[in-house]
C-alpha cells in the first residue's frame, strides 16, 4: 500500500489539524481480527463510491469528510499470498481506531473530521458539512390571537460622500477594466489584497470564504453610485464547504456581527469573499450558486462579492462583483495607498 495519511480537522468548524499515518490504524484493527502480526504485510485498499455520511458518536464524534466513498475493499497480502479480503465501512476500520487516538491527542475536542489523503484520492471531493446550529429556537404561530410584536426595517443613515482620492487612491486606472455603467467602485486596503492573493492559507480541496468589512460612501462624482472601502477580509466561522460551493449559516452572521462590534471601528458588512479552485477566465466568474447566495443574503445595493480564483500552480486572481437585479456584474477596484 502506498503510504496514505489521514488528514485531521478539529471541531465542527473543521480547522486543519495535521495528519496521522493510516497504516498503524489499520494494523490496530486487523491484527486482533486475523490473530497475527501484520508487520511486513501489504495492504491494498479500493475505496468504493458508496456514500456513508453517518457520524461516529463520541466522545469525540467523528465524520468522514470524503463520505461519498464511505466503504473500502481491503486486501492484505503476505509474501504475495492473500491472507484477508473483505469490504468494510470507513467508519469501522478508520474512524473507530482514529477515535481512540484522538482521545489522547486532543482530549478537549468533542468533534473531529477526517479524510484519507493519498494518490488517486484527490479525485474524491472533500466536503465540510454545515455545522449544527446552537441556540436555535423554532417558533410556530397558530390560532388567531392578537400579534404580540411586529418587526419593521430601520433605515440606515445616508452614507457620506467621497471620491477615490479621499479614499487613498493615487492612480485612477482600476485593477480591472473600467465598466463605465457600474454603480459600484471598490477601494481595497493593500493588506487585504496581500491576504486574498497570497497570505491567507486557502484550501486546495474545498472552497473557503469569509466577510468583507469597511465603510460605504456615496460617489461624489456620480450621485447614484457608491464607493466601498474594504479594510478587512475576515474568515467566516460555522460554514459548510465542498469543492463546488461555500455556505454560510446563521451563526456565521452572528459571529461576524459580534466581531465587527468588538473591533470598535464602526465598520459595516460590505459583503463576502470566497475561492474557486480553478484558473480564472474572462468568461467564468461567479457560479449560479454564488449569485443565488449573494442576491438572497446581501440585500444592500452596495454590498459586493469578492472572488479569488486559485489555479493549479497556486496563482491567485482577485475580482469583485455587485448585484444588478438578479444578475451579478464585475465591479472595478483600486488598491489604496494604505
Amino acid at each position: 500500500m502506498t503510504t496514505l495519511q489521514v488528514e485531521l480537522f478539529r471541531s465542527d468548524d473543521y480547522v486543519s489539524a495535521g495528519q496521522v499515518p493510516l497504516l498503524p490504524l489499520l494494523r490496530r484493527v486487523f491484527e486482533p481480527l486475523i490473530g497475527q502480526s501484520l508487520a511486513g504485510t501489504r495492504f491494498e485498499l479500493l475505496f468504493l463510491p458508496v456514500a456513508d455520511s453517518r457520524r461516529l458518536s463520541g466522545p469525540p464524534s467523528l465524520v468522514n469528510l470524503r463520505s461519498s466513498h464511505g466503504y473500502v475493499q481491503v486486501r492484505i497480502l503476505h509474501n504475495g499470498t492473500v491472507v484477508y479480503q473483505h469490504p468494510h465501512s470507513v467508519r469501522e476500520i478508520i474512524a473507530r481506531p482514529l477515535q481512540q487516538l484522538l482521545v489522547d491527542r486532543g482530549p478537549q475536542e468533542s468533534h473531529w473530521g477526517f479524510g484519507v489523503r493519498g494518490p488517486g484520492l484527490d479525485r474524491i471531493a472533500l466536503v465540510r458539512p454545515v455545522p449544527d446550529v446552537v441556540n436555535q429556537v423554532d417558533i410556530s404561530r397558530g390560532g388567531r390571537g392578537a400579534r404580540l410584536f411586529h418587526v419593521e426595517e430601520v433605515r440606515s443613515p445616508e452614507p457620506p460622500h467621497a471620491d477615490l482620492a479621499s479614499l487613498g487612491v493615487d492612480e485612477p486606472k482600476p485593477q480591472e477594466e473600467q465598466d463605465e455603467t457600474s454603480r459600484i467602485g471598490v477601494v481595497v486596503a493593500p493588506s487585504v489584497v496581500r491576504e486574498l492573493v497570497g497570505e491567507l492559507p486557502f484550501s486546495s480541496e474545498v472552497e473557503e470564504g469569509g466577510f468583507l468589512a469597511g465603510h460605504v460612501y456615496r460617489d461624489q462624482h456620480r450621485p447614484e453610485g457608491h464607493l466601498v472601502r474594504v479594510n478587512a477580509a475576515l474568515p467566516a466561522e460555522r460554514t459548510g464547504a465542498s469543492m463546488f460551493h461555500f455556505t454560510f449559516t446563521g451563526e456565521s452572521f452572528l459571529r461576524i456581527s459580534a466581531l465587527l462590534a468588538s473591533r470598535g471601528r464602526d465598520e459595516q458588512l460590505l459583503g463576502w469573499y470566497h475561492t474557486h479552485l480553478f484558473q480564472a477566465t474572462s468568461a467564468i466568474g461567479l457560479s449560479s450558486i454564488d449569485v443565488d447566495l449573494h442576491t438572497s443574503t446581501f440585500h444592500q445595493a452596495w454590498q459586493v462579492a469578492a472572488l479569488v480564483n486559485i489555479s493549479a500552480d497556486g496563482g491567485r486572481m482577485l475580482r469583485f462583483y455587485h448585484a444588478d437585479g438578479r444578475e451579478m456584474r464585475q465591479a472595478p477596484y483600486w488598491v489604496a495607498r494604505r
